[in-house]
């Protein structure tokens, strides 16, 4: 993990804890509206690896509501799931996919699914948060939209991405489709969201005022908030008004929320 990123997660657990002291307690509906993502899957980074069928299914099938994962683009302009650049951190292969052919990344990674895979497997039974993470040229686009295109745009699917210029590549899905996710640049992705058409925003919970979430679920907009582990800090962001629930332990997160809508079921 990158200092940055060590870093991030330290205070956003840091943060969790603090929340849970005071956490407020969602609504029952609420509740029923609230969704867990998985971000990259259920994984362990050793006999599972993110952004995999193995790490996809086990979430699918245990009800949880939304997939997370990402796309690159091989040599050929093939749309794959795969985070980073290179393999180095998830296979231990030091080289690009940008460098490999389909074929060639197929054999020397074969758990990296192809997003038509990918959607086959989960594309009419689960929401996909699809995160671009880099422009890919006009033959690799139009394979993007072409595995997408028997699924309906924000109902089945949305984009997402840290970097909102790459939304270019959103078309011709709606502008409606394409959410913003903030880091610790809430405030410029904010303000970006105000100046261009998007759905909603995405971000660090810690960095996401009330006064910003009211307003984004006033206009009927997505509101997305990560990393969460805690069924308190999960409960405290549903009861403030957040819909969307991104987490790295979508397996645990899901039971907390399951637990909380049998425990308002039965008061």
């Amino acid at each position: 993990m990158k200092p940055q990123q060590a870093l991030e997660t330290i205070l956003l657990s840091a943060c969790e804890r603090a929340i849970g002291w005071r956490a407020a307690s969602p609504t029952p509906a609420q509740l029923a509206a609230a969704t867990i993502v998985a971000h990259r899957g259920e994984r362990d980074g050793q006999h599972v690896i993110e952004n995999t069928l193995a790490a996809f299914d086990p979430v699918v099938a245990a009800g949880v509501g939304a997939i997370e994962f990402d796309i690159r683009y091989t040599r050929d302009d093939e749309p794959v799931v795969h985070h980073d650049a290179t393999l180095a951190r998830t296979f231990g292969l030091d080289i690009a996919i940008a460098d490999l052919a389909w074929r060639d990344l197929r054999a020397r990674a074969p758990h990296v699914p192809h997003l038509a895979d990918l959607v086959a497997r989960y594309g009419h039974s689960t929401p996909l948060m699809v995160e671009l993470k880099e422009r890919g040229r006009a033959a690799g686009e139009a394979r993007l939209h072409r595995s997408l295109a028997d699924l309906t745009p924000i109902r089945d699917y949305r984009f997402l991405s840290l970097r909102p210029a790459l939304f270019a590549a959103a078309a011709p899905a709606p502008a409606d489709a394409c959410i913003p996710v903030a880091k610790l640049n809430w405030p410029e992705i904010r303000a970006w969201a105000n100046a261009h058409a998007c759905g909603g925003i995405a971000g660090a919970f810690v960095r996401m005022p009330q006064r910003d979430v009211d307003r984004l679920r006033d206009q009927g907009a997505f509101i997305g908030s990560g990393f969460l582990t805690r069924g308190d800090a999960m409960c405290h962001e549903i009861a403030r008004g957040v819909s969307w629930l991104f987490t790295n332990q979508p397996l645990a997160l899901q039971r907390m929320l399951d637990e909380a809508r049998e425990a308002v079921g039965s008061a």
